[in-house]
């Protein structure tokens, strides 16, 4: 959240965020805000719970995809994508 400052927004392409952590995976956001998520309902964990962080980790999932489909529309973005590889985590996806 800090790195984004000003340029945070919905589907708004206000510039290209190419500093840590965002010159290492693309969407670190929205995998932290998860493993967030995730990490603080492991005490508690029961089927019920993790039905739910399933939904909304595919939720994200699919808001960073729809998030990309829009910015890759800006040729700085596509150019952004072939030096940072990874949408989520580092040399795996």
């Amino acid at each position: 959240t800090f790195s984004l400052g000003a340029k945070a927004s919905n589907l708004t392409n206000r510039g290209i965020v190419t500093k840590f952590p965002y010159s290492i995976v693309r969407h670190p956001a929205y995998i932290s805000k998860v493993l967030t998520w995730w990490i603080t309902l492991l005490p508690v964990m029961n089927w019920k719970f993790a039905l739910g962080m399933g939904f909304w980790t595919v939720i994200y999932y699919l808001r960073a995809l729809t998030e990309e489909r829009h910015l890759k529309q800006d040729p700085a973005y596509v150019l952004y994508c072939q030096k940072v590889k990874w949408k989520f985590i580092p040399r795996i996806y």
